[in-house]
């Protein structure tokens, strides 16, 4: 998987990419720590905690509020399968959403977002969303 193809847009110290997983969560992100020896949480540094909490996650919050009307943003650090520094960014909608074509829906917006169930979706569509994340960033 060519993953430079997610790429939304590079900060000072983190690259925004979007997860190729958008169902159930339209808009859905991670941030990747640009320093390639970041690993684990703990090896966070304060420019990249600054600008991850002052800058990139109020951004995409805005910008996928405006677009598909998130009503809550959840952040998450595991670094379990991929041992290097990145946040997932996942959007958390009330109600269902209807956006190209596809009917994404919360299966439990008021609890944890995982387990989720999992729907392909076509490499243009997720490109697209992509493209219009990064419009309002």
């Amino acid at each position: 998987m060519d993953y430079e193809q997610f790429k939304i847009k590079e900060f000072d110290c983190w690259s925004l990419y979007l997860h190729q997983n958008q169902y159930s969560y339209l808009g859905r992100c991670y941030a990747s720590a640009r320093r390639e020896e970041a690993n684990l949480v703990t090896e966070i540094n304060i420019y990249e905690a600054i600008e991850l909490t002052i800058k990139i996650i109020p951004s995409w919050y805005k910008a996928i509020s405006r677009l598909y009307g998130a009503s809550t943003p959840n952040v998450a650090i595991f670094g379990n399968e991929w041992p290097h520094l990145h946040t997932h960014l996942i959007p958390r909608f009330k109600d269902k959403k209807e956006y190209y074509g596809i009917e994404f829906v919360d299966p439990n917006p008021q609890g944890n977002y995982s387990p989720y169930p999992k729907r392909e979706i076509q490499l243009e569509i997720l490109l697209k969303i992509k493209e219009d994340i990064g419009k309002l960033l």
